[in-house]
């Protein structure tokens, strides 16, 4: 991926821009005197927070839409090996913490979920491809694997998206007709979803419900071109926007709805809104605070301004416990770890290792969580 730091020359619609170490470690600095002093921050994450975990964007230069402008396909991740990246383990720990007090997602991959951020601080406004749950008892089920296997048809080329690239404020009110004959109208075009994909019908994933007495057909999760949007983190994304003083976007174009609105409500409450993203964005002009940068840079960053006595090196995962069903993995308990360095007393130079539980165990199904 071709990047170079921020001269003289106006970049390119779409080009990615990296400022130099020097800079962004200084607004690493302010983001981290803003959090200090901020009494409800909220987290906005794109696609761009999961680049790192191997997921591909839409907008970069090796991203979903630029490929298929090309006509070129995109090569599906393998999705049982995908795991959080440092920053979906680093905004698990601020939440720990209580310095950040919701996350609002438009990632339809679970990283979220898989480091542990509790389902009460998180709103995945455009689903979550290992979510299934049943109409019936709204039971919840997590998994291991991928329940939606629509990505492959996302990624072929020769879709059109040229109505995509529209400014947030003027994005077009857009109909789509599910398998179930129900014309949904929304206002939405999901960038870190899925676009012009024909849903399979009625979402139906062939699991039946696991509850005892049961017996519904599971559904997976995923929010298709023009379906409505779970209304429950939709309404709990608005909420904790409207109590937010500042906002933090990590890997965001904020160029769809209704995702751009929620930073630019806290703008029109008097917050603050820092951007961390690669390519520039329509709320540039408005943020207190603009950082070309990769997540995982200024999350280390970051944790090492709020931290300085401790360095962040690397995640090890461990596995604890699984459970099988006919061969296929059915549940799994998982730690997941920070690796840290401490300086020695003496010489900054001379270090010691340290792991600290970041993620503890994570239930990854059966698990109840709230049906949107």
């Amino acid at each position: 991926m071709t990047r170079y730091q921020l001269r003289s020359r106006a970049p390119k619609p779409g080009e990615e821009l990296e400022e130099s170490v020097e800079v962004v470690r200084d607004k690493a600095r302010q983001l981290a005197n803003m959090l200090r002093s901020s009494k409800y921050a909220v987290v906005y994450t794109g696609a761009g927070l999961s680049t790192a975990a191997g997921i591909p964007d839409f907008r970069g230069p090796s991203g979903v839409w630029t490929l298929r402008a090309k006509g070129k396909q995109l090569e599906e991740p393998d999705f049982s090996k995908v795991q959080p990246t440092f920053s979906h383990i680093v905004l698990k720990r601020l939440l720990d913490a209580g310095q950040i007090r919701h996350v609002v997602s438009q990632n339809i991959d679970g990283l979220h979920m898989r480091s542990g951020v509790p389902t009460e601080n998180l709103s995945e406004i455009h689903g979550n491809y290992c979510l299934e749950t049943c109409p019936k008892c709204k039971t919840a089920y997590f998994r291991p694997y991928a329940v939606w296997t629509g990505l492959a048809t996302t990624t072929q080329p020769g879709v059109s998206f040229s109505d995509l690239d529209e400014p947030c404020e003027t994005q077009r009110y857009r109909k789509h007709r599910r398998g179930d004959g129900v014309a949904r109208h929304v206002d939405v075009i999901s960038e870190e979803s899925v676009d012009e994909v024909a849903p399979p019908a009625n979402h139906q994933t062939g699991r039946i419900c696991e509850k005892e007495g049961c017996n519904g057909n599971l559904r997976d999760s995923v929010i298709l071109f023009g379906e409505d949007l779970p209304k429950q983190a939709l309404n709990s994304a608005v909420k904790h926007s409207q109590k937010a003083d500042l906002g933090l976007v990590l890997g965001s174009s904020l160029r769809v709805k209704p995702a751009c609105d929620f930073p630019a409500k806290i703008l029109g409450n008097g917050g603050r809104v820092v951007i961390v993203n690669l390519q520039k964005t329509p709320l540039d002009s408005r943020a207190s605070l603009v950082i070309h940068a990769t997540c995982d840079q200024v999350m280390q960053m970051l944790v090492e301004e709020l931290s300085p006595r401790s360095r962040p090196t690397e995640i090890t995962r461990s596995v604890v416990e699984t459970s099988s069903v006919n061969g296929r993995l059915k549940s799994e308990k998982v730690q997941m770890r920070l690796n840290w360095k401490k300086p020695g007393p003496t010489d900054d130079t001379k270090t010691t290792d340290k792991e600290e539980l970041v993620g503890g165990k994570i239930i990854m199904q059966p698990r109840r969580v709230p049906a949107g």
